[in-house]
């Protein structure tokens, strides 16, 4: 059986043509939970520990000042801070309280890199 590559995300925003990554006709978007690995602009790759996180264990991590929060959504994977993180942060609590938008879903995963830097990534689609 062939490895399996990890896709870079920050090679999807660098194309700049807004288009996702196009293979035999099939449109590939970026699913860090679903492939359980990202590479960051940076080169950093990072693995997921587990499964999708449940309310109790992603409310852990979204306390925790030193924790990235990467956002993913459409074609966009990127990190979040200051007002943002606290909005996008709020939208998720929203969501675990039962009163997201109709078709607004998250999914989150807890994220190492080999330095061991925590990152939650918040997969959002609607």
């Amino acid at each position: 059986m062939g490895q399996k590559k990890s896709r870079q995300f920050d090679e999807i925003s660098a194309r700049g043509d807004g288009d996702p990554e196009s293979s035999g006709g099939w449109l590939t978007w970026p699913r860090p939970l679903h492939d359980r690995e990202w590479v960051d602009v940076d080169g950093s790759a990072w693995r997921m520990r587990g499964g999708p996180l449940d309310a109790k264990q992603a409310r852990r991590l979204m306390k925790r000042p030193d924790v990235h929060i990467v956002r993913a959504y459409e074609l966009n994977v990127a990190e979040v801070r200051g007002a943002e993180r606290d909005a996008l942060l709020a939208r998720v609590e929203e969501f675990f309280a039962g009163n997201a938008p109709p078709y607004s879903e998250f999914e989150l995963g807890d994220f190492r890199d080999q330095n061991h830097r925590v990152t939650l990534m918040v997969q959002e689609s609607c």
